[in-house]
């Protein structure tokens, strides 16, 4: 083993500054709720089977970026930024999704998604990470977002506290989506389960709005019927 001092450089330094910065200047709390998994894992194919031979194959993580863009449509009150001590209310949702690179942690924005279908927010993910990771993105493609969506779950992380990045609102973490003990129709059953937390800027956000918009976000994603 070696003792060597790295220096921090880059991306990585320059993550390290926002990161401070957000952590110091944002006031932070978080609210997590446990959601049935096995609707959305109906969800996922029966879209994968309604999709064109050349879409590309959906994600879990296409449908919950697509409905957590869908349930700021449904609670307003979330889409919201701080911009200057002044309330911006924008007249689209645009929302950020996180992507892991060689260089660290990139967060690009998919731009007025509000309209966007699950194909259109899947195929949106994958240009963004593809350029991301071969930098090739514009200064604008990182701005611009009232929240981030992060998901390890494929990592196996079941939680966190996330932190919220400069200049947006809120931050939702998803957790891995495992067979857990979970009550159903009063029984206790092995049953698929992912836990979702939500990190919201409390200068704008109360707790319940923060509650208003996972309500919305689980009503979607434990839904067993096709939603707008």
């Amino acid at each position: 083993m070696s003792d060597d001092l790295e220096p921090l450089t880059g991306v990585r330094k320059a993550m390290a500054g926002v990161m401070a910065r957000s952590w110091s200047e944002i006031p932070h709390f978080a609210e997590i709720v446990l959601l049935d998994g096995a609707p959305l894992l109906s969800r996922l194919n029966r879209e994968r089977t309604a999709a064109p031979s050349d879409a590309p194959r959906l994600s879990i993580n296409d449908l919950v970026v697509h409905d957590a863009i869908k349930a700021l449509k449904d609670c307003p009150e979330l889409n919201i930024l701080l911009v200057d001590g002044k309330l911006k209310r924008p007249g689209s949702v645009s929302v950020a999704v996180a992507v892991a690179t060689d260089q660290g942690l990139m967060t690009p924005v998919i731009h007025e998604a509000q309209d966007m279908d699950a194909l259109a927010v899947s195929g949106a993910i994958r240009d963004l990470s593809e350029r991301a990771r071969a930098w090739k993105l514009a200064p604008a493609e990182f701005e611009g977002a009232v929240m981030t969506v992060s998901n390890l779950g494929a990592y196996g992380v079941d939680t966190g506290f996330p932190v919220i990045n400069q200049r947006q609102t809120a931050l939702l973490f998803v957790g891995s989506l495992i067979e857990r003990p979970f009550v159903v129709d009063g029984q206790v059953v092995a049953r698929p389960t992912f836990y979702l937390t939500l990190a919201c800027d409390h200068r704008i956000i109360d707790g319940l709005t923060a509650a208003k918009y996972l309500g919305a976000l689980r009503k979607r994603l434990e839904s067993t019927t096709e939603q707008d």
